[in-house]
Order: structure tokens, then sequence, then C-alpha cells
């Protein structure tokens, strides 16, 4: 199975300090095209143990959920690096993403203890409850982490595989802020950017919670202390109008067909509001990981790049709504506990 994927060339102390190079001001371009080559060979490798994680937790979803996977962006893996100068790039967690969405928080923590309790011979290192315990910025989400580990296959052991566990409401929150983010260039992701788009998802992130625990009961939210503080909040800052403005920034170009499982490349461009998509069979892998690394290598500082695998390109619109910047559906809830 595992023929049509890159295998890991170089071992990690290699790796390791390739990522150091990389993202550091101290070193010719010479050397960081050197690094680059390492850097994307350990990502590309995660290609694997993610496509086995992707179709074990396949299995276990159902058919209503969402699941998609992801490798993690040139620019995310440096922006980390940089923001935390201990972490290593072979400890990095998230290099391999799967996403799961699923309709109600009860489904969350079904999928989860599904998972644990499935017959998976790779070692769960971590896991975290940012539904419980949301982060300060708002974000709710359950995250797990495995430890890839095959005896057929031992060259891959002990690459990472993160799983996300979200509700629907919980991507909705999630999706508005990557539209911001990807459209304004303000990080919010990172939990960095503008404090008043922070505070206004911190607010939102309270009012949707209250939904979610009321069993989406819309007179239950108008009537809490949260609505009454974002309704301040946005009258003075209008943040709401600026995602407003935002939503019909972008159309999609090229036709794409809505074939089975494969792989998409997904280039957009800020400046021109326009987003290309390139599509490419199960058996095409190593020609579309070739066309990412080449696209995120000569990337413009107004272009965001990624390369993801959903079942059809339907699910690709449901799993990544913010490059379409579809946050239709997040305005119009907001709009019905306001109006």
């Amino acid at each position: 199975m595992a023929h049509n994927f890159e295998e890991v060339r170089y071992s990690r102390t290699q790796v390791k300090k390739a990522g150091k190079i990389y993202v550091s001001e101290n070193t010719t371009q010479e050397e960081k095209d050197r690094a680059l080559i390492l850097i994307n060979n350990w990502r590309a490798a995660h290609s694997f143990p993610l496509q086995v994680i992707y179709m074990h937790v396949k299995r276990n979803a159902g058919a209503q959920a969402i699941v998609a996977q992801r490798l993690k962006r040139l620019y995310s893996i440096t922006q980390k690096l940089h923001r935390f100068p201990n972490m290593s790039l072979t400890a990095m967690q998230d290099i391999g993403g799967c996403r799961v969405i699923v309709d109600s928080i009860s489904d969350v923590y079904s999928m989860v203890s599904s998972l644990k309790k499935s017959r998976m011979r790779h070692k769960l290192k971590e896991e975290y409850d940012y539904i419980r315990s949301p982060k300060p910025d708002g974000y709710r989400s359950y995250h797990i982490v495995y430890s890839y580990f095959s005896e057929k296959n031992p060259k891959y052991n002990g690459l990472f595989i993160e799983i996300q566990i979200r509700t629907h409401i919980q991507h909705l929150w999630a999706t508005a802020v990557e539209t911001m983010d990807t459209f304004t260039g303000d990080p919010l992701k990172t939990g960095q950017g503008d404090p008043e788009n922070r505070q206004f998802f911190v607010l939102i992130s309270k009012l949707l919670e209250a939904y979610e625990s009321s069993n989406q009961s819309i007179d239950d939210v108008k009537r809490t202390d949260s609505l009454q503080e974002f309704l301040k909040y946005e009258k003075e800052h209008e943040v709401l109008r600026k995602l407003k403005s935002i939503k019909e920034a972008v159309g999609y170009v090229q036709s794409v067909d809505n074939r089975d499982q494969g792989y998409y490349v997904l280039r957009l461009d800020r400046e021109k509001n326009q987003l290309l998509i390139n599509s490419y069979t199960k058996k095409q892998l190593e020609q579309a990981t070739a066309e990412y690394d080449l696209a995120e290598k000569n990337r413009s500082v107004d272009e965001d790049i990624v390369l993801v695998s959903t079942a059809s390109f339907n699910m690709l619109k449901k799993a990544y709504p913010n490059y379409f910047a579809d946050i239709n559906e997040f305005i119009e809830l907001i709009d019905s506990f306001v109006n």
C-alpha cells in the first residue's frame, strides 16, 4: 500500500537541523533551499500514516460526519517554529492533520470513545479537550494525537498525526476565524492579530457555547448576558460588518469534477480575490505533492496554498469553506441572535 507514498529519507537529527536553518535569519538562501528539501520530504512522508489513520477515522465516523485530511502548510510550520523557538520540527504534532465534523457535542465524545476502543495499533500520544476547557481565544474542539505504528511499514513509525473532532457549530466559528485570517492577513489563528477582532471571536464563542448547551435554542441565547456584551461590543467596533464584506470576496475558478476521493491543491490569491483549484486522483499524490512544494516555494505574500484530501469536491467545500469565503451560515446564525 505504501509504494505510492514518499518515505522519510533523512534522519531526525538532520530534519531538526533543517527546521532551525530554515527559520534562522543568519543563513544564506542556498542553505535555506537545501533545508527546504528535507522539510518537504519530512512533511510529505506524513501522507502515508495520515491516509491510514484517515481511513480508520472514516470507518468509525459514520455516514453523516464530514472527514478530511491535510498536510500542514509550510507557512504555518515556519510560523510555529518562530513562535516556539525551543520546538523542533520532528516534535510538531500536527504536520499531518485529520478533521472530523459531527452534529453535536455528544457526537464528539462518542467519536473520541469509538476511536479509543477501536482496534488501532497506533499509540495515543496526547489529547486535548478544548470543549470543556476552551482556548483563551474561544477555540473549541477535541484533539487526539496518535504516533503511527506498524510492523508492516516500520519506516513511518513515530510520525505524529493529529485528529481534530468538532461540532458543526464549532466549525462555523473556526471557519469565520480562518476566513478573516485568510482574507485580511490578520493572524488570529495563532492567537495574535488585531485585539478588536480577537475579542469579537471570544464573545461569539461564548454565544455559540450557550447555543449548543441549550440544544440550539435562539431564545435562550437572547436571554444571556453574553449577548448584551456582544451587542455593545459590535456597536462600538463593527467587526461583523467586516465579515459580511468579506463573504462575497472570492469566486473559485476552474471547474473540478466531483470525483471519488482524491487530492486538491488550493491556491488563494488575496490580491486578485481568486481561488485556483487543481485536482488529482489518489494515484497522483506524488504529482500533487510536487506541485504543492513548488507553489509554496514560489508563493507571494498574498498567496495561501494548501494540499488537502476529501471524499469528493463537495466534501472539500464543507471541510474547508474558509477558502471559498463561505461564511453565510455563520453570519445568518449570529444575525438570528441579534435580530
